[in-house]
């Protein structure tokens, strides 16, 4: 009796949810693998072999994973807030997929493929991040008892702006890379998919052992470390000026 009911204890649950996590980590990072390995093998599709080409890509791998650090870790926090998990995974959802596709509609528009107006940007991911891990923990507890209709509008209000945001540097980047080095551009949207698989497994674990502010920041951070790889990277060359006004 007393170890059946040791079972059901929450600490118990959770021990017994960390191998399955570590488990899925594996499967993620050698499925991800594989699936990048079978065009070269396949197609003979290498990775490009270009001066500053790998620095380029990093560029698509960290905010591949930062997005959807930051997305995961909103998911979670805001479980309470909303009332049930489904409501979170659907409101987050939905709010981040939503204002990321109107910041790639607008992303032109703002970056007018110019590395430094993309660079700005990314800063200004970052930056809203840390802003967001600092405020939304107060306002979700303190708006609980809110009905429930107020409680989703603030949800999308919350997150609307820096999904927005968030929905910018890929097509600007995807445009550098397209102009500089063309044959980089499919593995640009292997790399960023790859990451987003993994980071999906890396943003539980990170939750369980860092907590979900610091998951926040460190999505956050991957957006500042996009930057870093860009500054020595081929996308910093500036087009000519009848290419950016095309």
């Amino acid at each position: 009796f007393v170890w059946n009911a040791s079972r059901a204890t929450a600490d118990y649950k959770v021990n017994s949810a960390l191998p399955l996590l570590f488990g899925l980590m594996a499967i993620s990072i050698v499925a991800t693998l594989v699936i990048l390995s079978l065009p070269p093998l396949l197609l003979g599709s290498r990775l490009p072999r270009s001066p500053g080409s790998m620095r380029a890509l990093l560029f698509f791998l960290f905010i591949g994973a930062g997005y959807i650090l930051i997305q995961v870790a909103l998911i979670q926090k805001f479980v309470l807030f909303l009332g049930h998990p489904t409501y979170a995974l659907t409101v987050i959802i939905f709010s981040m997929l939503l204002s990321s596709g109107a910041g790639s509609f607008c992303s032109k528009r703002v970056t007018k493929g110019d590395p430094g107006r993309l660079g700005f940007v990314l800063f200004v991911i970052t930056g809203a991040i840390l802003l967001l891990s600092a405020v939304v923990t107060p306002i979700v507890e303190s708006g609980v008892a809110l009905p429930f209709a107020v409680r989703v509008f603030l949800s999308v209000l919350l997150i609307s702006p820096v999904g927005f945001a968030m929905g910018m540097p890929f097509p600007t980047g995807l445009s550098l890379l397209e102009r500089i080095m063309p044959a980089s551009v499919r593995w640009a949207w292997a790399i960023n998919a790859a990451s987003s698989v993994m980071g999906s497994a890396a943003a539980m674990f990170l939750a369980i052992y860092l907590g979900l502010q610091l998951t926040l920041v460190i999505g956050g951070l991957f957006y500042l470390a996009a930057w870093l790889s860009i500054r020595t990277s081929p996308l910093t060359v500036r087009a000519p000026v009848e290419v950016l006004t095309a």
